[in-house]
């Protein structure tokens, strides 16, 4: 049997790195107060490079077990859109009885941005709503969706390469990020370029990477990711706090380190069982509810994003339940 079927606590994994996006956005757009310590322990732990490289890891295996770029892709979307479906409706609701300078003729096209691959972009007129955006943490959606695509062929051509040759594939992976932004950034000079390249598989695909390497070499690597996750997040702080990095939208060291370390921790302790992974709703869902609280002014106290939490973890819940029900129905 594989490493990986060996029984493991990522459902625990996604659930805290969920949480962690969750009350970074709270901390920020409801001006909550915090202390060093805590700021130190909620950015550290980011929930963005932790979920791209998991799924870079899990895919590799999802790929292995699919006999067709067809039911893979098709996995994939059962996976993503019918729980994002619901979310755009419901992340529409609360907007049309709380905000009144929103237009129709623009409304539209930005449901459809929404349920598809361009959540990045919003309306000028849906500006004024909330925190700006009316579920601005659904960016990262567009990417997953890309690597998805080109991960078939990614797999098909490194499955069984020898070692140097990934090292190799992960070094031109990160100069392509880094030299993309700086070509971007600095030599177009150009804000809208700049922006679109960000939401773009070019700019992150060296995190999914780090997760694929780990298991396309899984024999070698779980074994010292699972004896030594203290350690390697220990690395990964230190990486961290010291600023001992380089950047292609996040640290590049300190992501390896980090998603080394949650893989190995989660073969580690796998009697830390999350029977129902909910994080992908808490992902969706959380900033719907945080733009309610903060168009009512519930701000500055951590009574109000406790509330905020509580109520997206029973969206959250009673998503995944209803719609993992319907799903399994169907099939």
């Amino acid at each position: 049997m594989d490493t990986y079927l060996a029984s493991n606590s990522f459902n625990f994994i996604r659930l805290v790195a969920a949480v962690q996006v969750m009350v970074g956005h709270f901390i920020m757009h409801l001006h909550l107060p915090v202390n060093r310590i805590f700021s130190l322990g909620i950015y550290f732990f980011s929930g963005v490079p932790i979920f791209l490289g998991i799924s870079g890891y899990l895919i590799w295996f999802s790929m292995e077990r699919s006999v067709s770029y067809t039911q893979y892709l098709r996995k994939r979307v059962r996976r993503i859109y019918p729980e994002l479906w619901v979310a755009v409706c419901l992340e529409i609701l609360p907007m049309l009885f709380l905000y009144d300078s929103w237009e129709i003729e623009w409304l539209i096209p930005f449901i459809l941005c929404q349920a598809t691959v361009f959540q990045f972009w919003t309306p000028e007129c849906l500006r004024g709503y909330g925190i700006g955006t009316p579920n601005g943490a659904l960016w990262t959606i567009g990417i997953m969706v890309q690597f998805y695509i080109v991960a078939w062929g990614f797999y098909k051509y490194m499955k069984g390469r020898k070692v140097g040759f990934w090292i190799a594939g992960f070094a031109a992976a990160v100069s392509l990020s880094a030299g993309g932004s700086y070509l971007v950034h600095w030599v177009f000079h150009n804000e809208i370029i700049d922006k679109l390249y960000g939401q773009t598989i070019l700019h992150y695909f060296w995190l999914f990477y780090a997760g694929m390497f780990i298991a396309a070499f899984q024999s070698y690597m779980l074994p010292i990711c699972k004896r030594y996750w203290w350690l390697i997040l220990a690395v990964a702080l230190g990486i961290y706090i010291f600023k001992i990095d380089f950047y292609c939208g996040y640290g590049v060291f300190w992501s390896m380190f980090l998603v080394a370390g949650v893989i190995g921790f989660a073969y580690r302790f796998p009697e830390i069982k999350i029977p129902i992974d909910i994080s992908y709703g808490l992902f969706l869902y959380h900033v719907i509810i945080l733009n309610v609280f903060v168009t009512f002014g519930w701000l500055g106290e951590w009574r109000y994003a406790l509330t905020a939490g509580i109520i997206t973890a029973v969206i959250a819940y009673v998503s995944t339940v209803a719609i993992g029900k319907a799903l399994l129905a169907r099939r």
